[in-house]
């Protein structure tokens, strides 16, 4: 996953890009088990109060916005969903549409399926549902691909299936 050749022109207009911000790295020490107040001093933000409840143990990474997914557990007949928000740094009135390459033996849904920006900097969040449908155990790959028709921006996912 990943590797591959680069287009430098194309880099410079990515369409979508995932702003992780520093509350999500903030918010990762929190639910990573580290005590508020401990998070404000070696942050030097003043003010920081971690989240009430949290993801389960299992999807601590999985709460930042990455533009990657990784599913550490999927248990037989539980599903699991994961959110993500895409900023628009493309040209106005985009409208991009999900497509889902997904392994045998797993179900994957993306909603919306399509992400709609009437200009440029905003952001749209959407939710990935994992969950397995007889898929082999171990870890199984696969990925979003969110496309306007000029750019095509890819979310690479790595579920582990147990």
């Amino acid at each position: 996953m990943g590797a591959g050749e680069i287009s430098p022109l194309r880099a410079l207009s990515p369409g979508l890009v995932f702003d992780t911000t520093t509350r999500d790295y903030l918010n990762f020490l929190c639910f990573y088990g580290y005590k508020e107040q401990l998070v404000r001093k070696l942050s030097g933000v003043t003010g920081f109060a971690c989240p009430l409840g949290g993801p389960s143990p299992d999807l601590i990474a999985a709460g930042v916005n990455y533009p990657s997914i990784s599913v550490p557990r999927l248990f037989a007949g539980k599903t699991v969903t994961v959110a993500r928000t895409a900023m628009n740094v493309g040209p106005s009135n985009a409208t991009y549409a999900a497509a889902v390459d997904a392994p045998q033996g797993l179900t994957v849904k993306v909603s919306p399926e399509r992400l709609v920006f009437s200009r440029r900097w905003t952001a749209a969040t959407y939710q990935v549902s994992f969950a397995s449908a007889g898929a082999s155990k171990g870890y199984v790959h696969g990925a979003v691909t969110w496309s306007d028709g000029a750019h095509s921006v890819r979310t690479p996912f790595a579920v582990n299936v147990v």
